[in-house]
């Protein structure tokens, strides 16, 4: 899914993560998004690309707490993007 959710209402927004939250319990789901909040929210993996780079991909959690590379870190505390 491409922005799954960009142009959508916070209560509509909700509802199409409620369905893919019920849906990955028997489909994997590719969710490209530029929310860093939302793939926080619903992700179990997250990769991070940089130009058209895989910098980085591991647990949702490692990724946003402890990531290993500096590029990664840097997206994730808002320094760039």
């Amino acid at each position: 899914m491409d922005e799954p959710t960009s142009a959508l209402d916070p209560i509509a927004t909700h509802k199409i993560e409620e369905l893919m939250e019920d849906l990955k319990k028997d489909y994997t789901i590719v969710i490209v998004t530029h929310s860093m909040q939302q793939a926080r929210r619903i992700s179990d993996r997250t990769a991070f690309f940089l130009m058209g780079e895989l910098v980085e991909h591991d647990e949702t959690q490692v990724i946003f707490s402890n990531p290993r590379d500096d590029r990664t870190q840097g997206y994730v505390n808002g320094d760039f993007g």
